[in-house]
C-alpha cells in the first residue's frame, strides 16, 4: 500500500485520538501494563508483575469513571503513573528505566490538559511537579530499590531498560504529536468562530443580505476609487411597494418570506462582483461596481420581470401581487457616498410618487 493510501487512515487514527483523548489515553497506558505482564513472567519478576495487574485493575476502573467524568479519570491515571513508576523503581532498581514514565507524564499532561473538556489543569501541574520532584531526587542519587527485594540483573535488566525507553519515546513523540494537533485544531476553531462572529456582524440575519454598517465602507472606497480612476458605477435603491399593508394583511411570517425571496431573487440576477445590502426594513439598496447605467438599469428591469413570474403563480407567500419600484443613480466625480445613497433613495421616492413598480433614474 502506498504511501497516499495509508494517509488518511492515519489521520482518522488522530482525529479519533483527538475527540475521544481521555479514553483513548486510558486505553493506551492499560495496553501498555497488559503487554507489560507476560515480560515480568518471563522475566520471572513477580512484584512487577501485581504492580502491573494493580495498574491494570486501576484503569479498567478509570475506564468506567471515564464516562461520566474524563477529566478526573485522567488525573486519575496521572496519579497513577508516578505510583507505578516509583514503585516499579524501588522493586526493579533505577537502571530498570521506569523513572522515565514520570518523563512521559509531562508529555501527557500537555496534550491532555487541552484535549479533555473540563480537565483539571491544577491538578495535572501538581501532579507534574511531583513527577519532577521525584526524578530530581533520582538523579541526585538517592536509593529508591527496596532492601531486600529481587532486582532483574544481567540480560533481565537490559530488556527492561530497554522495553521502557522505547515505550516512553513512542508514547512522549505520540503525545507531542496530538498535543500539536489539537492546538491546531483549537486554532482552527477559533478561526472558525471569529469568521462566524465577523460574517454575523456584516449581515443581515433575515436575509443574509449585507447590513448597513459593511456596505457603507465598500461605498466609501468605491467613491474613492472612482474618483481616482475615474471608473463609474451605479447605486439602486429599491422599495417593496405597500409592503406594510401586505405584512397587515398576511402577518409579518408572510412578510418575512417575501422579503428573503425577493432577496434570493436579486441574488440571481445580479453579478458575483455586485453587492447587495439591506438598507432598512423593506428596502435594499444594490451597487454595480464598473457598469454604467443602462446596464444596471437593464438588470433592475430583470430583476422586476422575474418578480412578476413569481407573483403570478400566486403561491405562498405571493397571496397577492407584490411590486418593486427602484430608484438608480451613478456615482458623479466628487459625490460621497451619503450624497449618492441620498439621490437614490430621492429617485425612489419619485417613483413611489409616480405609479411604483418602476426603474426611476
Amino acid at each position: 500500500m502506498d504511501r497516499a493510501a495509508k494517509t488518511p487512515y492515519f489521520r482518522r487514527f488522530i482525529d479519533v485520538c483527538l475527540r475521544h483523548s481521555a479514553k483513548c489515553f486510558l486505553l493506551m497506558t492499560l495496553s501498555i501494563h497488559l503487554l507489560q505482564l507476560p515480560v515480568c513472567l518471563l522475566l520471572n519478576s513477580l512484584p512487577l508483575f501485581w504492580l502491573n495487574c494493580i495498574s491494570c485493575a486501576v484503569y479498567l476502573f478509570l475506564l468506567h469513571l471515564e464516562k461520566k467524568r474524563p477529566d478526573l479519570a485522567v488525573t486519575g491515571a496521572e496519579a497513577e503513573i508516578i505510583f507505578f513508576a516509583l514503585s516499579a523503581s524501588a522493586v526493579a532498581g533505577l537502571q530498570s528505566g521506569f523513572f522515565l514514565y514520570l518523563i512521559c507524564l509531562l508529555a501527557l499532561s500537555s496534550y491532555l490538559g487541552d484535549a479533555v473538556e473540563h480537565c483539571s489543569v491544577a491538578a495535572a501541574q501538581l501532579l507534574d511537579l511531583e513527577g519532577v520532584a521525584a526524578l530530581l531526587c533520582v538523579s541526585g542519587g538517592i536509593p529508591l530499590q527496596i532492601a531486600g527485594s529481587p532486582a532483574p540483573t544481567g540480560s533481565s535488566l537490559f530488556a527492561l531498560f530497554t522495553m521502557n525507553l522505547f515505550t516512553c519515546i513512542f508514547v512522549t513523540l505520540m503525545s507531542v504529536h496530538l498535543a500539536s494537533q489539537a492546538l491546531r485544531r483549537r486554532n482552527r476553531e477559533l478561526e472558525a468562530a471569529n469568521h462566524n462572529l465577523t460574517y454575523i456582524a456584516s449581515h443581515d440575519p433575515l436575509t443574509g443580505l449585507q447590513n448597513r454598517r459593511d456596505l457603507y465602507e465598500q461605498l466609501e472606497s468605491l467613491c474613492r476609487e472612482a474618483d481616482k480612476t475615474g471608473s463609474v458605477f451605479c447605486a439602486a435603491m429599491a422599495d417593496i411597494d405597500d409592503f406594510k399593508s401586505f405584512n397587515d394583511q398576511f402577518g409579518h411570517g408572510y412578510g418575512d418570506l417575501v422579503l428573503t425571496t425577493i432577496s434570493n431573487c436579486i441574488r440571481a440576477c445580479t453579478r458575483e462582483n455586485d453587492i447587495i445590502c439591506r438598507w432598512g426594513g423593506e428596502e435594499i439598496l444594490i451597487l454595480f461596481p464598473h457598469t454604467p447605467i443602462a446596464t444596471a438599469k437593464a438588470v433592475l428591469i430583470r430583476i422586476q420581470a422575474e418578480l412578476h413570474k413569481l407573483t403570478a403563480e400566486a403561491k405562498a407567500p405571493f397571496f397577492r401581487k407584490v411590486t418593486l419600484t427602484f430608484g438608480l443613480t451613478q456615482h458623479i466625480t466628487g459625490q460621497s457616498a451619503q450624497e449618492l445613497v441620498s439621490e437614490a433613495d430621492r429617485l425612489l421616492y419619485e417613483g413611489k410618487q409616480t405609479g411604483k413598480d418602476c426603474v426611476m433614474e
